[in-house]
């Protein structure tokens, strides 16, 4: 595949989510007929809570996108938790999904190696964790949350981290504790790469960090340094600014945005540097797979708003799962919206979250 072929597809992405034409399964849920795409995946939401307050954060744009303040309900007692995560897994299994497991921070979760235990048993064809590192080295149930993690045969493990320079990371994701430092990431890599768990690192383009390709090759240079070997640079999401109710980190994702597009026509006068691979259309997402010196980079752009039109286009669809610390299975990351399969106890939960104005 060459730079032309890419840039054909680059520029028509918005008009070419086509999720009427996806291949997908049938399943029943909660006793009614559903279509589940083919590649759907399946996400753990294993705590609302998260030891970082990221400028960015993509948890709290989806809410506010909808015009909700981003305050989960969890289901307080352990096992009954426990009870309702293998319920899911049980029913699901015969679509053999990928699993997500995120948060809030879900490695600062207690419940986390029993979690991933859970989901070894039921063996899924793909499992991974999403993380900002913090809580890896911390150690719960007598091991490394890390150990925990490759024991269990998770096989990748990706790590946001806007930035090499420790200042600049430390800033815009704004830890309340537990930073997780450049020279941990190096023992993390090792010990995941020695136990065949493939670490990928997260950066997402801001003015203020990461935001053109000299900064993107440097980033590439320091943590291929260090063995990893996949690194993803995403565009701050597009959103319904009608829907968004926090100014602030409206302000910053506004004031911070690096539009791919400039990006992707410097690459595309760099053959011999980034080799094109392949080109991913997702259903509000668009991504670009380069080579660069051993490393798989990947570069995404994605629009919330689009997803709402596309589920219109195809009611009855579900594109992706999402189980929820209160123990509803949606086809959504709000939690009261797109039910799939609901929890029946729900009185048990309690309520936490973040300010709407922090």
């Amino acid at each position: 595949m060459n730079t032309n072929q890419f840039s054909i597809l680059r520029a028509n992405r918005q008009i070419e989510f086509n999720a009427e034409k996806y291949k997908t399964k049938p399943f029943i849920f909660n006793g009614k007929k559903k279509s589940v795409y083919e590649n759907a995946n399946l996400s753990i939401f294993v705590n609302e809570s998260c030891n970082a307050n990221c400028k960015f954060c993509v948890d709290q744009l989806r809410f506010e996108g909808k015009g909700k303040t981003f305050v989960k309900g969890r289901i307080a007692d352990d096992e009954e938790y426990f009870a309702r995560l293998e319920e899911v897994l049980e029913t699901l299994r015969p679509l053999n999904t990928s699993i997500s497991i995120t948060g809030g921070e879900p490695t600062k979760s207690k419940r986390l190696p029993r979690i991933l235990q859970l989901v070894a048993k039921y063996n899924f064809r793909k499992r991974v964790i999403t993380t900002n590192g913090s809580g890896l080295l911390d150690k719960m149930d007598g091991k490394r949350v890390i150990d925990h993690i490759v024991e269990n045969g998770f096989h990748h493990l990706n790590i946001s981290k806007t930035h090499f320079i420790e200042g600049i990371n430390a800033e815009v994701m704004q830890y309340d504790n537990s930073y997780f430092t450049n020279e941990q990431m190096a023992e993390v890599v090792k010990i995941a790469l020695a136990g065949k768990v493939r670490p990928r690192l997260s950066c997402l383009l801001l003015k203020s960090g990461i935001h053109d390709i000299d900064g993107m090759m440097q980033y590439l240079d320091f943590f291929g340094s260090m063995g990893v070997d996949n690194i993803i640079f995403r565009e701050t999401m597009d959103y319904d600014v009608t829907a968004m109710l926090n100014v602030p980190k409206m302000r910053f994702l506004e004031e911070n945005k690096v539009p791919l597009d400039d990006v992707w026509s410097k690459i595309d006068m760099m053959p011999q540097v980034f080799k094109p691979i392949v080109q991913v259309l997702g259903y509000y997402y668009y991504c670009e797979v380069y080579k660069f010196k051993g490393i798989d980079m990947v570069t995404e752009s994605a629009n919330l708003a689009a997803i709402d039109h596309q589920k219109a286009k195809v009611p009855g669809m579900v594109f992706e799962m999402v189980l929820h610390p209160n123990g509803n299975l949606n086809g959504s990351w709000i939690e009261d919206d797109d039910v799939l399969l609901p929890y029946a106890t729900n009185d048990t939960l309690i309520y936490s979250g973040r300010d709407k104005n922090l």
